[in-house]
């Protein structure tokens, strides 16, 4: 299966959540609220077209707080992770579920014809595979029972 189907699938599409990265870090957790999210796309707030620089989560801000740091004192720039990992809509699920395991991320963005067109968590990945193993378990099931394709009402 490919991330496109995944990316459809979602309530979200076409919707990217981005944040400036000299916004505080307490709009960034409002911004997590507010939306539904558990990450945000981080923009040089300098740069004309975006440009997407980084990316913030729920976690990082966790980590962070945990660390000592206070909230307050804190901007998206101190807490998000520069190093973007991508995908393409035509990637295979199977394939960057592995990717987001080795790398231990829990997001990422979407890429398609040379722009960002949503961000997939590893939650969606898993409802994917989930739905798509019990689909398969039902075929099979109906197959070896003899009773597949039985038009009976």
């Amino acid at each position: 299966m490919k991330l496109k189907m995944i990316l459809s699938e979602k309530k979200t599409t076409g919707e990217v959540f981005s944040i400036p990265s000299d916004a505080p870090l307490r709009e960034a957790a409002a911004k997590f609220c507010e939306n539904k999210a558990g990450s945000l796309l981080v923009t040089d707030p300098d740069d004309m077209p975006v440009h997407y620089i980084g990316i913030i989560t729920e976690h990082d801000i966790v980590k962070k707080v945990s660390e000592g740091a206070t909230i307050s004192e804190l901007t998206v720039a101190d807490t998000m992770q520069k190093d973007l990992i991508i995908a393409t809509t035509e990637d295979d699920v199977d394939y960057i579920m592995k990717v987001m395991i080795r790398h231990k991320i829990r997001h990422v963005p979407i890429l398609e014809k040379s722009k960002i067109v949503g961000v997939i968590s590893m939650g969606d990945l898993m409802r994917s595979k989930s739905e798509a193993d019990a689909l398969q378990i039902h075929y099979l099931s109906e197959y070896t029972s003899g009773t597949y394709g039985n038009k009976e009402f």
